[in-house]
């Protein structure tokens, strides 16, 4: 236990910088003069960096026992994030968000894969939601905290302050978890590509699901900043609604999890899925003073069955646990974050509510997947 708790704390210092980029992209957008193209071209490039990183760095986690990619990676990202807001143009913008992603692609398949290792099947899912907990965590004061390293501090600064809790944690892992498992159970000597392939294929009917969910979820955080300062609302207003879908995203998985233990993981991401996506259309569809509130609690419902699905792709690949959480959290994330430049060209188009609603419902798709594909593959 002491080593997931490591892990999940590991897990909110890096997440806690996940906010920064969508906190203050509509001020990016609007000092450098951004189109809407150019905003989410810097929202997918964070994407493909998970989408390229996160299966390599869990293809040489599960070929090595030390800890070195939960060390520094959190050291990168917070260097990165911390001085998004100081960009002076759409270039040095592209750079601190590469720094950024590249640093929290790197921690996050062996944080996650690790917890194979020192937790029983059984508990896999709650150890996965405490995990998840602590990411969540981070990403539901992200916004909050980014603002006040802005607000309160001189810029230079900036860096400097959020640097320091990366650097503790790298510390406490040296000291109390230096190895992550004590050896490596069969030694893989396949390619990275083959490597990739071979897990992909027993995993991809649950990771087309968790795509449709990725791909919603990073829409609406996207989406919705744009939306409210394009109607007049500031920074605070921004923060705050990031803010409570992060807190609700923090409490719903570890509900999730419990429900799991009890009904089973497939059960509960064919009941959650579902319900998230209609509360999201009926949102679209009113557009009015409860719209936006569905919207919060439709998008923490889309992260509640994010332990389910992860506990079940480890459990089809268990020899190789950080590859399948790297392409269950980073290829699946971020081929869902690349997503956003094409949404942000559609935006251009069609206007953010069109774009929005073709966000709202994209959950939905997962049903048929789940009621076709997955009893085909013996998902059950």
């Amino acid at each position: 236990m002491k080593k997931v708790v490591l892990l999940s704390t590991g897990h909110f210092v890096n997440d806690v910088h996940t906010a920064f980029l969508d906190t203050f992209l509509p001020y990016l957008v609007r000092n450098l003069g951004l189109s809407y193209a150019q905003a989410g071209i810097l929202t997918s490039l964070s994407g493909m960096l998970h989408t390229v990183f996160q299966p390599i760095m869990g293809h040489v986690a599960d070929g090595h026992t030390r800890p070195w990619p939960v060390m520094f990676g959190p050291i990168a990202a917070a260097l990165g994030a911390s001085m998004i807001p100081l960009s002076t143009s759409f270039t040095m913008a592209l750079m601190l968000v590469t720094l950024w992603g590249f640093g929290a692609a790197t921690f996050h398949p062996q944080g996650q894969g690790s917890l194979g290792y020192v937790t029983p099947p059984s508990q896999l899912a709650l150890a996965i939601s405490l995990f998840g907990l602590g990411g969540m965590s981070g990403s539901t004061v992200s916004s909050l905290y980014a603002i006040a390293l802005y607000r309160y501090l001189p810029h230079w600064a900036m860096p400097v302050v959020a640097v320091i809790p990366p650097i503790i944690m790298a510390t406490l892992y040296y000291r109390y978890m230096p190895r992550i498992r004590d050896s490596i159970e069969r030694k893989d000597s396949s390619g990275i590509l083959s490597s990739l392939t071979s897990v992909f294929r027993l995993i991809y009917p649950i990771w087309a699901v968790t795509f449709l969910r990725d791909c919603s979820q990073r829409g609406l955080r996207f989406l919705l900043p744009l939306i409210i300062v394009a109607g007049g609302g500031n920074v605070t207003k921004v923060g705050t609604v990031l803010f409570s879908m992060s807190l609700m995203a923090t409490v719903f998985p570890l509900i999730a999890a419990r429900m799991a233990m009890k009904f089973g993981n497939v059960r509960i991401v064919q009941a959650i899925l579902p319900t998230a996506g209609t509360l999201l259309t009926v949102a679209w569809l009113l557009d009015n003073g409860i719209s936006l509130p569905l919207f919060i609690i439709g998008g923490a419902l889309l992260t509640s069955c994010g332990p389910a699905t992860d506990a079940m792709a480890q459990g089809m690949a268990p020899e190789k646990r950080s590859t399948a959480s790297s392409l269950m959290m980073g290829f699946s994330f971020g081929l869902g974050g690349v997503a956003m430049a094409p949404l942000g060209w559609f935006s251009d188009i069609a206007g953010l509510r069109t774009a929005l609603g073709v966000i709202a419902v994209m959950p939905l798709l997962s049903i048929p997947v789940m009621a076709f594909l997955w009893p085909a593959k013996k998902i059950t």
